[in-house]
């Protein structure tokens, strides 16, 4: 199949674009510079890059007409609306096909925020003062366009192999500079998924057919459930078992104090159910001081 994914310098994007395209499907990758050392590694992977913005379809139409499936990744902070409606528009532009294009929507688990429900499945709503909340939103409308066969994707928190844009290798990072902060709920925690076991749900999805996954929603997390403290305490301990964490409260404009104040646990089951998905990975916890070598080597690149 032809599969084109956009984001493919991200952190998800880029896993993925190497694992569609190790299982033998052409894959092309939509980049803004691919100029980007990293991304020699994905044509390496014989990943095609072209350079383009989600936000200007123009960049890139003619090669999403012809592909099977389309993969997007990215999350546009400054003009999220913007940029993902042109794309639903564009793909709504496109012929009619049998069988339908699949498309596969990613937002996350941090679409919640506080809720009174300790484990969410794919029926669970956002809190409606969440910040993010409005990516519900957005999933409703990606479900809702016309000659493609939609399915959503809501992963836990990611980490694994170069850690691009992982939380745990900003926790590396502050052990390394030898004073790791924790600011939020000692108590709280969130879900977390190995960025290849990730990569391998994008797989199975783009392979499966229109009655198991179309206009469907997936989470997907290992079955681990850990504090976040103790997530960072694993991290900090990886680069230096000595080095004491301090505690503060959450400051304004801090993402991380403010992720970590509440619960996000996640359920995966309907993966495992209707996919077949399992993840595979060592949690983040246990998995820790090879993160912090695998993050260590990709930066010495």
């Amino acid at each position: 199949m032809r599969v084109f994914v956009t984001g493919a310098s991200g952190y998800a994007g880029y896993h993925a674009a190497i694992r569609l395209a190790a299982v033998g499907h052409t894959v092309t990758g939509l980049v803004r510079n691919p100029g980007q050392p990293r991304l020699k590694i994905l044509r390496e992977h014989e990943v095609r890059l072209l350079k383009g913005d989600v936000a200007e379809p123009e960049s890139y139409r003619v090669e999403l007409e012809r592909s099977d499936v389309v993969i997007h990744t990215m999350f546009d902070k400054k003009r999220p609306f913007d940029t993902d409606r042109a794309l639903f528009a564009a793909l709504e532009s496109l012929p009619a096909r049998t069988p339908a294009r699949r498309f596969t929507y990613t937002t996350g688990s941090s679409i919640f925020g506080k809720l009174p429900i300790e484990v969410m499945d794919e029926t669970t709503e956002p809190n409606p003062d969440h910040p993010l909340a409005f990516r519900r939103g957005l999933e409703r409308e990606a479900l809702a366009i016309a000659n493609v066969s939609t399915v959503v994707v809501r992963p836990g928190f990611m980490f694994g192999y170069d850690g691009y844009n992982s939380v745990s290798t900003d926790w590396f990072e502050v052990a390394e500079s030898g004073d790791p902060v924790f600011r939020g709920d000692q108590n709280r925690g969130w879900s977390w998924i190995h960025v290849g076991d990730l990569a391998e749900a994008y797989r199975l999805i783009a392979e499966a057919d229109h009655a198991t996954v179309g206009g469907e929603i997936f989470h997907l997390a290992d079955q681990r459930r850990p504090r976040s403290l103790d997530v960072m305490r694993a991290c900090v301990a990886a680069v230096s078992p000595k080095t004491e964490i301090r505690f503060e409260g959450p400051i304004k404009g801090d993402n991380i104090s403010t992720w970590f104040n509440q619960n996000e646990f996640l359920t995966a089951q309907k993966a495992r159910d209707r996919l077949g998905w399992v993840a595979r990975h060592d949690g983040v916890i246990e998995s820790a001081d090879r993160l912090y070598r695998s993050w260590k080597a990709a930066n010495a690149l």
